[in-house]
């Protein structure tokens, strides 16, 4: 076969071209700090991380809800806090009005301060979070408890899904709660109106079952609470195991990169070099 200086020319240029192409990839490579350009660079490796950064921005959904819950469990054991202390007021007030040394006006100026207390518990009862009742069930946007302490919510459950498979119920229904403490609050109410002594003294009971309630429903709380940081800890360690490992697949390794650029700068301008000497007297020389 007859070599010419036209077919000379066709394999020095395509083999500039090859040399310019692998220049840009690694210039581009380095600039970006990212190996994975296009699918076609490796196209396992794309597959694979297509799926890692789904499951990552699965993870940051999870997240937000953990967040989510967990804003809302701590305004629950807020609420039940409150709730709590208001209630053991009562209890003492009860007490009070036990001894059969009272006098009518004296009881019945206890009774004015159960009035103060079933207040307080009723706003304690429509505590909000996130714009949220948090004790209404699943009736999230109405009081759970009118003024005459009527409970307007339901017992249906709310839900945080923390993870494939992995829901939390987060609410606690203002019935399980706060029902006991209003019933006894009313009995306590009555029987202080009443001027009856002997019948305040079976209120107690009442007021010690409702704080039993309230005690067990901060306690779920409280291990719901422990839960939602739990997985937002466990979700925060997948998130660094997702960005470590699709890094691993689009990321470069800079130093290995930075000598192989000057390699492959080296390679080009030596192209440029020989092309240039070969046609001294040809168009290679204004190419060039």
């Amino acid at each position: 076969m007859r070599i010419t200086d036209s077919l000379r020319y066709q394999n020095l240029s395509a083999n500039i071209d090859t040399d310019l192409q692998s220049l840009n990839k690694v210039q581009s490579e380095v600039s970006s700090g990212k190996q994975l350009q296009t699918f076609s660079d490796n196209p396992a490796g794309a597959s694979q991380s297509l799926v890692l950064r789904s499951a990552l921005g699965d993870n940051a959904q999870y997240q937000r809800n953990a967040a989510s819950a967990s804003t809302f469990l701590s305004a629950t054991q807020g609420a039940l806090s409150t709730a709590t202390s208001v209630v053991e007021s009562a209890r003492q007030i009860a007490v009070a009005g036990a001894n059969s040394t009272q006098t009518p006006d004296s009881l019945a100026a206890l009774g004015d301060q159960v009035d103060g207390i079933v207040q307080q518990l009723t706003q304690a009862a429509n505590t909000q979070a996130q714009g949220r009742y948090i004790f209404g069930g699943t009736n999230t946007t109405t009081a759970p408890y009118d003024a005459a302490q009527t409970y307007q919510g339901n017992t249906q459950a709310l839900s945080a899904t923390l993870g494939p498979g992995q829901s939390l119920q987060i609410n606690t229904p203002g019935s399980t709660a706060f029902g006991p403490a209003f019933t006894a609050l009313q009995s306590l109410k009555t029987d202080l109106a009443a001027g009856n002594s002997s019948a305040v003294s079976g209120d107690i009971g009442k007021v010690d079952t409702a704080l039993s309630a309230l005690n067990v429903a901060s306690a779920t709380a409280g291990a719901k609470a422990n839960q939602a940081t739990a997985a937002t800890e466990q979700l925060t360690r997948a998130q660094s195991d997702y960005q470590s490992s699709i890094s691993g697949i689009e990321g470069v390794d800079l130093a290995q990169a930075a000598v192989q650029l000057q390699t492959d700068q080296n390679v080009y301008q030596a192209s440029l070099e020989a092309t240039s000497k070969a046609f001294q007297y040809s168009l290679a020389d204004f190419l060039h």
